[in-house]
């Protein structure tokens, strides 16, 4: 062999050895600082690129106490995204299909023509309860403690529309919660726990669930049964991500069925070009926004114990294209 051919070969062998470009770290310290300077309490920010992990908390949990990376919040909205995946569970073991009719699948629950693909996506033209003057004022004389009754709930959406287009509302994953209970034989709390299975992750059963984070203005107890099934869990950035994680990477095979935005999250393309597969939560004292590539391979997390979902929102985006 000559040597400009060994010189080659040897080239080769050292460039087939190189371990693999790491990803550029994120800044998620930068992140979480930037959202308690802009008025929360507190904040966690989570990236999780292949095997490398990032993560940073900032400001405090609660007075006198320093926000650590574990701490859990209400994750609002995003809890969706559990309860689409429970749903999508269900319809691959045969035990429900998107095209049942919410009628016939709970009886006297609601006059609708909706099918479940209608709840999952948004398209049933059921009102939102949460939006209700009658909801909001039960709130505020006391029914924050409340243990509300998902029926009770439903009397507050006041009457259904014909199924057309988006139009978000609490109340759908409210009904799919229920036809949960009913196809699954069991409680949501112990389908979750049981099909899900993330240790921090819960529809807590007491108003001041262990390790939570305080909300800002004192919006922290609070019955998980306002929201329930549409915005009731605690849980930590950690296991929102590993939960995305496992959806679009193909671990859990449901999100296979949840890739095109339409059931339990929503497609975006962000600025810097990245498609996302996403969902946020806002509820009074917790913002929150989880985004995932579409396989799964990069995952951002970003939660504060302020309602500041938009400021969440744009932290996670900016992570994602970092």
């Amino acid at each position: 062999m000559g040597l400009r051919a060994a010189i080659v070969a040897l080239l080769l062998a050292l460039s087939a050895c190189a371990p693999a470009e790491t990803p550029v770290a994120p800044d998620v310290r930068a992140e979480a600082g930037r959202l308690v300077r802009a008025g929360a309490p507190g904040a966690v920010a989570y990236v999780r690129d292949g095997e490398d992990v990032w993560q940073a908390a900032a400001g405090t949990a609660r007075e006198g106490v320093p926000m650590r990376t574990d701490h859990r919040f209400r994750i609002a909205s995003i809890t969706k995204t559990f309860t689409a995946s429970l749903v999508l569970q269900l319809v691959r073991e045969g035990r429900l299909a998107v095209t049942d009719k919410v009628e016939t699948l709970l009886p006297g629950a609601i006059s609708t023509r909706a099918t479940v693909a209608d709840l999952l996506r948004h398209t049933s033209g059921i009102p939102d309860y949460l939006t209700s003057p009658g909801f909001t004022r039960a709130l505020e004389d006391g029914g924050h403690l409340k243990t509300w009754q998902p029926r009770e709930l439903l009397a507050h959406a006041g009457p259904a529309g014909r199924p057309g287009p988006i139009a978000y509302s609490n109340t759908n994953y409210i009904l799919l919660g229920m036809i949960l209970e009913k196809r699954g034989g069991k409680p949501y709390r112990e389908l979750l726990r049981d099909r899900i299975a993330l240790r921090a992750t819960e529809l807590p059963a007491s108003p001041s669930p262990a390790n939570l984070a305080h909300g800002q203005d004192g919006a922290t107890v609070v019955d998980a049964s306002i929201f329930w099934t549409a915005g009731g869990l605690v849980s930590t950035a950690a296991d929102v991500a590993a939960f995305y994680r496992a959806l679009f990477s193909g671990a859990r095979p449901e999100g296979r069925d949840m890739r095109d935005g339409r059931y339990g999250v929503f497609a975006e393309r962000l600025d810097c070009g990245v498609h996302v597969l996403t969902h946020s939560g806002l509820i009074r004292g917790y913002g929150g926004a989880a985004m995932s590539t579409e396989d799964g391979r990069r995952v951002a997390v970003v939660q504060v114990n302020a309602g500041m979902a938009g400021d969440a929102i744009a932290a996670a985006a900016r992570l994602m294209c970092s």
